[in-house]
């Protein structure tokens, strides 16, 4: 496992616990645009909401079901 964490979607600077308060990944992409410029983060946030986590290890392996 990797020492780095993901918290949160750079392009839009929003943490994960921010976008918590959305009821799903689509809800908070159509509210704060998180997920639409780099796509990145796509994975995590769909993590996050599955899982309830807010910081993942950069190497997650259960990223695999969200990509």
């Amino acid at each position: 496992m990797c020492d780095s964490k993901v918290n949160r979607c750079e392009c839009v600077n929003k943490t994960f616990e921010q976008l918590k308060q959305y009821e799903n990944f689509e809800a908070a992409q159509a509210a704060t645009h998180c997920g639409t410029e780099c796509e990145g983060c796509i994975p995590y946030i769909k993590l996050m909401f599955a899982s309830g986590e807010n910081e993942f290890d950069i190497d997650d392996p259960r990223l695999n079901a969200y990509e």
